[in-house]
């Protein structure tokens, strides 16, 4: 059997008795079109069982409703819940979302930009992986608009919304030197990475506060894999013993921490205390609850998402970085040195 072509508004015209840009005027509730006219066209639109065609709609308003977020991990929590606010927020607004993962990979960044740019989305929202924003120069000869999320630039080519990451570090270390540890150890990812550079220099910060030299063997340099972590710091803990508290990069990276310090026969608050970043929501669930810098994630993405509604808006929007105050939350895994 033959499938019936699906109706157009060439047909609801010729139904209705009307021209065609009368149809489209009506359908899209513009004012100039008498409200008789405009009940009859959409009642004739409704019987027909009418659905308009979406690309073209957008080549007419030159907007797509869709909103591109480009991830560097959603296998970590941190990105899931911020994917998952960003979602509620544009929903909310009457935009859906095409979200991407690049896994921290350059070139994959770059292929899924050039994807969303072909979707024609109407902006998007990226936590960069590069050192620089190579990447973005393409979002920006395409006059996409663009708020990055979570990270930033030293040099601004674009908006970018994150938390205070320095302040972070300062209060983790902070928080540890307060209980009486003096060797902390920091374990850390690439350093090009902005919040990695950030939560550093706000570690050195503390220690240089509270008269204490910083040591550069207590700097763990470790990928965003779970067993690099895990190995690294079980090789660290079983050559050396100078240590009496952990700040990890990340949650997800201090879970595996956490497993590599009771692996090697050490308890945790006891003899080693432990301060992850981002406050995940399985970190208050673990066995031992850890201690985290909250990063105020929610804000951080319903700051960026207003951000770049604006940016659409304006169609143009000053570079810069906003930062989002972060707060200690303070659990199990950290305890006064003994």
């Amino acid at each position: 059997m033959k499938k019936s072509n699906p109706p157009t508004i060439r047909e609801i015209a010729r139904l209705v008795g009307v021209s065609v840009n009368t149809v489209s005027r009506a359908l899209n509730n513009k004012p100039d079109v008498s409200p008789e006219t405009k009940k009859n066209i959409i009642k004739t639109a409704q019987l027909l069982n009418y659905t308009p065609n979406a690309i073209a709609r957008a080549l007419v308003q030159r907007s797509t409703r869709t909103i591109g977020m480009v991830m560097s991990d959603i296998s970590d929590p941190f990105f899931g819940e911020m994917v998952k606010d960003a979602e509620v927020f544009f929903r909310s607004r009457g935009y859906n979302l095409i979200l991407c993962n690049t896994q921290e990979n350059f070139d994959q960044e770059k292929h899924s930009i050039e994807t969303l740019i072909n979707k024609r989305v109407d902006g998007i929202l990226l936590t960069p992986v590069g050192r620089n924003g190579e990447n973005l120069q393409e979002i920006l000869k395409n006059r996409v608009p663009i708020v990055l999320l979570g990270r930033h630039f030293d040099e601004p080519i674009a908006p970018s919304v994150t938390s205070n990451d320095e302040r972070g570090g300062y209060l983790a270390t902070q928080h540890l030197l307060e209980l009486g540890h003096h060797k902390i150890l920091f374990i850390n990812v690439f350093h090009h990475i902005s919040s990695a550079h950030d939560r550093f220099l706000g570690y050195q910060k503390a220690l240089r506060e509270f008269g204490i030299d910083y040591d550069e063997s207590l700097l763990i340099h470790a990928s965003f894999d779970l067993d690099d972590v895990y190995q690294k710091t079980k090789k660290f803990f079983y050559q050396s013993g100078k240590v009496t508290a952990v700040i990890v990069f990340c949650d997800i990276l201090a879970i595996s921490v956490m497993k590599a310090v009771i692996d090697v026969g050490l308890t945790i608050p006891r003899d080693i205390s432990i301060v992850g970043f981002d406050n995940i929501n399985i970190s208050s669930l673990l066995p031992i609850p850890l201690t985290t810098i909250d990063p105020n994630k929610k804000k951080m993405v319903e700051t960026a998402s207003e951000l770049l509604l604006e940016a659409i808006r304006l169609d143009n929007i000053k570079a810069g970085n906003l930062s989002i105050e972060p707060t200690l939350t303070i659990r199990s895994s950290t305890i006064l040195s003994v």
